[in-house]
């Protein structure tokens, strides 16, 4: 290899040093979009995770429930906020978990097998993921919809409206009657 072929890719090597050694969703982009072109601008790259904080509304009073609810708030992940990254994906291959789900999650999660006879399809699929976001989220527990917009990405909302059990129960939410993540029955009754 010439000389300048050794510079170029130690160049390269460096830049994917760089853009490896980013937690940030949003250093990655910013680090690509300042190297090439056509990579779209992010308006949140100013996001601090250390200014965001987890807030129970549970533990807030009644004028405390109205201020959380006017301001956005976001919740983190613990390891993501800690910028501990290796704690879920592994260092040596890109894109690989240090296990794949659910045991990853169940590390420091308890293990929903272990406690309901029937598990919610996600849960019992290994797809913890498909309702909770990994890093963060504007809604609590992590969710990544709110209310029964989450259940019914999955579910057809015609069908379960339709069902004879779930007439008259206009302004209840799923969570209401069902455990999202398991039960005793079948039909995974709180």
């Amino acid at each position: 290899m010439n000389c300048t072929g050794r510079i170029w890719c130690g160049f390269l090597m460096g830049a994917g040093i760089i853009l490896l050694s980013q937690c940030s969703p949003y250093a990655g982009k910013n680090l690509l979009n300042f190297f090439f072109d056509g990579v779209p601008e992010t308006d949140t790259a100013d996001v601090n995770l250390a200014d965001l904080e987890e807030t129970s509304i549970d533990s807030m009073g009644p004028t405390e429930e109205l201020l959380a609810l006017e301001m956005p708030s976001h919740m983190v992940h613990y390891p993501y906020e800690e910028r501990e990254c290796a704690s879920c994906h592994n260092e040596l291959s890109l894109g690989t978990m240090v296990e794949p789900q659910p045991g990853l999650c169940y590390i420091c999660h308890e293990d929903f097998s272990t406690v309901y006879n029937y598990l919610h399809g996600p849960v019992a699929g290994g797809y913890c993921t498909s309702c909770h976001d990994p890093h963060m989220s504007e809604s609590g527990k992590l969710l990544r919809l709110t209310g029964d917009d989450l259940c019914f990405n999955c579910h057809r909302e015609v069908s379960v409206l339709q069902n004879e059990m779930h007439e008259g129960l206009e302004g209840m939410f799923c969570t209401d009657c069902h455990n999202p993540h398991g039960g005793e029955d079948k039909y995974i009754f709180q």
